[in-house]
């Protein structure tokens, strides 16, 4: 008897090329080969980084160990209104218009933000290009239409305002903008305040809904408070907007899955049961796909938030390693600058976080990892962590050999 297939027809997936390119490093046998490409921070020898405040606070909760119990579908409360202060900031968080939800780290949070738009009626995306490359096909899982406008110019390597202003001018109303607000992944390039402002007042305008996304506060400036400053605008100028956090980068918590979800309902006050509808519907959507978050790493998050000494600490942390980055970005223009490599380099010190778009082409980028042994992404994204100084002046010259090679 023949057993029916019921798989034979699914479609071959498509992987995220960041795992094929970390395959070829994996593979690569060259002794000084380096790895570019994922976006976690790592210490100045190459390893993986522990927060030293995480490292106390994960020693505290070992000593406080709250057993292992169901939690709370909604989230771990000090875990939710620690991360609602993280972003809006301690009178924001407690004027009763947003309802917050744990989840599976920033990636759950814009999950669940795309379904319970959905559910809103809300399916119209526009998106800048390049983006990270998970929004579209979560956007368009969840059933939303997804278009395009350019945030990022190739031949300036700055923002394109210009295109993203028409954009705005230009979609209908409802419809949906993702923006992240601060360290853009993949190109490091940031709205300016001048320029979030008069992206708040079209939206207003035009009655159009934000969509942010934010995985690397305080890795712009140095600072939380600053590096939110564009969610909280929005929230000060009365527009409804949903957040996606993460701790994944910095809090180092990368396994951990730590995330929340916010959605301003800027008439909760005046309407309560409006606020507990959204509450009760992000609810819903969790029950069903995980019904409780992870609790171990929005323990250590909570902590970190709310313990003050240990959020002294964190905070000096994040400015610290946002110190090391700028650091490593000037390090770079300088050693370009005294090679005299072809081409203006400026971009580097100019754009921000983790990732420095290098603005290497693919034949470029095809060169350095074939004969230099160095690995970044195809559109020549660059982890500026991975950079230390055993290595930094390797790519370099590397990277000075492949331009002179190509111009």
């Amino acid at each position: 008897m023949t057993v029916t297939s019921y798989y034979s027809n699914l479609p071959e997936a498509e992987y995220d090329p960041i795992v094929k390119i970390m395959s070829q490093y994996a593979s690569d046998p060259s002794p000084s080969k380096i790895d570019l490409t994922i976006g976690v921070y790592k210490a100045e020898n190459g390893d993986s980084y522990l927060f030293p405040s995480v490292a106390k606070a994960k020693k505290w909760l070992h000593a406080n160990d709250p057993g292992h119990n169901y939690t709370n579908m909604a989230g771990i409360p000090e875990f939710t209104a620690g991360a609602r202060e993280v972003i809006f900031g301690k009178k924001s968080a407690i004027q009763g218009k947003i309802a917050s939800l744990q989840t599976i780290s920033g990636t759950g949070a814009c999950h669940m933000a795309s379904l319970f738009l959905g559910e809103c009626g809300l399916n119209n995306y526009y998106i800048g290009t390049p983006f990270w490359s998970n929004y579209q096909p979560m956007l368009e899982h969840a059933g939303a239409k997804v278009n395009h406008f350019r945030h990022y110019n190739p031949e300036t390597r700055e923002v394109d305002f210009e295109s993203t202003v028409r954009a705005l001018n230009e979609a209908p109303k409802d419809s949906v903008f993702l923006f992240q607000a601060c360290c853009h992944n993949p190109t490091g390039a940031d709205y300016s305040k001048k320029q979030w402002t008069q992206i708040a007042d079209i939206m207003k305008e035009r009655e159009l809904f934000p969509f942010f996304d934010i995985a690397y506060q305080g890795f712009s400036s140095g600072d939380k408070d600053e590096d939110a400053w564009a969610i909280r605008h929005f929230y000060e100028k009365g527009l409804n907007l949903l957040a996606c956090q993460s701790f994944s980068k910095n809090m180092g918590l990368y396994s951990e899955r730590a995330g929340c979800l916010h959605v301003v309902v800027q008439e909760g006050v005046e309407n309560p049961d409006t606020l507990d509808r959204v509450q009760g519907m992000l609810v819903t959507f969790f029950r069903m796909e995980c019904s409780f978050g992870p609790a171990f790493g929005a323990r250590i998050a909570a902590a970190l938030m709310n313990k003050p000494e240990l959020k002294e600490e964190w905070d000096q942390d994040v400015a610290q390693i946002t110190e090391r980055l700028q650091n490593l970005r000037k390090s770079v223009l300088q050693k370009l600058t005294a090679m005299d490599t072809p081409g203006n380099w400026d971009h580097v010190i100019k754009q921000n976080g983790l990732f420095w778009y290098t603005g290497l082409n693919e034949e470029q980028v095809s060169r350095i990892t074939k004969q230099e042994h160095v690995y970044m992404t195809f559109a020549g994204r660059v982890n500026i962590a991975s950079l230390n100084e055993s290595n930094i002046d390797q790519f370099c010259r590397s990277l000075d050999k492949i331009v002179r090679e190509t111009k």
